[in-house]
């Protein structure tokens, strides 16, 4: 999985996906693409909407809705760069929970990269960095 070790917030000092806002104008899935392209360099022929998440912050009085994507690893994608986000870097699943990442990551990994049942839909409530609860379902 290509993760970022992001130099700025939020998650400053964790490892995430590449991502950011969807844009006027835009769909999800056309934001994906062009986050992907802005922060990784890398064009993306495809990706495959994995997840819907809506996470409820506490401490930040805030919610968002988090569509999450897979792709697979483009062609031209030799080995990652740092960028004005962070560092770049291909990690093997298994080390992904020794890492610092979101607390969101190894809650929605087993279906990211799983059987294919559908897209998974889910609510996660946060306190800073703890998660309070989380409720998921396959649709």
């Amino acid at each position: 999985m290509l993760l970022l070790l992001r130099r700025h917030p939020p998650n400053r000092g964790k490892y995430n996906a590449p991502g950011g806002k969807i844009e006027p104008g835009e769909d999800p899935y056309e934001a994906c693409l062009r986050e992907v392209r802005e922060e990784t360099g890398l064009r993306l022929e495809r990706a495959r909407l994995r997840a819907v998440l809506t996470v409820i912050s506490h401490t930040a009085n805030a919610q968002w809705v988090l569509f999450v994507f897979t792709a697979d690893r483009p062609r031209e994608a030799a080995g990652p760069a740092a960028t004005d986000e962070g560092a770049l870097r291909w990690v093997p699943l298994e080390e992904i929970p020794s890492l610092p990442v979101p607390g969101d990551i190894p809650l929605i990994l087993p279906h990211l990269y799983g059987p294919d049942p559908g897209v998974l839909i889910g609510r996660i409530r946060a306190e800073d960095d703890a998660l309070l609860d989380a409720s998921f379902r396959i649709v």
